[in-house]
């Protein structure tokens, strides 16, 4: 069986389907949002419904046809970093998926967490890629017709395909990045009493960070990220990168997932370059929307377009539990 690669999750919007909307609209529940387990059926042999442990298998499957550059064991562990976190329960562990009898047909991943401190929890969801089978694409409005409905839920579109933009903005999503930054930190400022250790290293919290941030670092660090720690004699800051390889360039980069503030990096490019070109990284990539102050790189502009529909809008320098983090899309 053939499967189709939809590159953004709002791309099968851009043109009609012809399938009965007001079926659609007049289901029960809604597993993307209330986390109904309840099937919702567009005909008597198709439904959709959440993805469940045992399905994992079958999806991984499906994922690899559409990926066939990644192995089925690399979805698989994708999908397993999902059950590692703790998730809100009101969300879908690891998204949906359409079922033909037993025959799954399509599946749309959602990476759900809650961001901010603990006095200002939220929820947040990546939806990130999805695929259905062509003879099914009929019913790919049943996954679509779930994004972006509960007003209270922060979504994000993290890697929107170029012909998608406009869509995406039609559906009320906006822009919180627009462009990416390549530096090379080891050149910056070096600045003195600072240290900087992974989070593995330190012993319990030693450094003395807040629950929240502990947890993001450690759970990340599960994930395959580098949670690093930079420490001053006034307090201690968070970040996260993964290493990654980018077509065109000979030589890895580290990705920045997470901090709290681009500042943050300005300050600290230094110490967390040299750590991070011990480790085969010399160069930087960073999702942002000016050029990274202090450190030698380039910026291109409107090259890495991220977009969120939502009551949070996310900061720069925070991907975190994301696809970027959990699968390194």
């Amino acid at each position: 069986m053939s499967f189709v690669r939809a590159e953004s999750a709002l791309e099968f919007a851009e043109s009609p389907i012809p399938v009965d909307q007001s079926r659609i609209d007049a289901c029960p529940g809604n597993p993307l949002i209330y986390g109904s387990k309840r099937p919702i059926s567009a005909a008597s042999s198709v439904r959709m419904r959440q993805i469940e442990f045992a399905d994992l298998s079958k999806v991984a499957d499906l994922l690899q046809l559409g990926f066939p550059d990644k192995s089925k064991n690399y979805f698989l562990t994708a999908l397993r970093r999902l059950s590692e976190y703790e998730q809100p329960p009101e969300m879908p562990r690891f998204g949906l998926l359409l079922e033909a009898d037993t025959t799954v047909v399509g599946a749309l991943l959602a990476i759900s967490s809650l961001s901010g401190g603990e006095q200002r929890r939220s929820v947040r969801c990546n939806v990130t890629c999805w695929y259905v089978s062509p003879e099914f694409r009929v019913y790919a409005p049943l996954l679509v017709s779930q994004i972006g409905r509960n007003p209270a839920v922060t979504y994000l579109n993290i890697s929107p395909a170029a012909g998608t933009l406009r869509t995406i903005e039609a559906q009320g999503f906006c822009r919180f990045n627009t462009g990416a930054f390549a530096g090379v930190p080891v050149l910056a400022k070096h600045r003195r009493n600072v240290k900087v250790a992974e989070i593995s290293a330190l012993q319990g919290n030693a450094a003395g960070l807040a629950p929240d941030a502990l947890r993001l670092l450690e759970d990340h660090a599960q994930f395959g990220c580098i949670s690093l720690v930079c420490t001053t004699a006034e307090a201690s800051y968070p970040f996260v990168f993964r290493r990654r390889r980018v077509v065109g360039f000979p030589l890895p980069c580290a990705q920045l997932i997470y901090c709290r503030d681009l500042r943050d990096l300005t300050r600290f490019a230094g110490p967390i370059g040299r750590v991070l070109a011990i480790k085969g990284m010399l160069w930087m990539l960073v999702a942002a929307s000016q050029p990274i102050d202090k450190m030698v790189g380039k910026f291109f502009q409107n090259r890495w377009p991220m977009y969120f529909k939502g009551p949070v809008r996310p900061s720069e320098g925070d991907l975190a539990y994301t696809e970027a983090a959990l699968f390194g899309f």
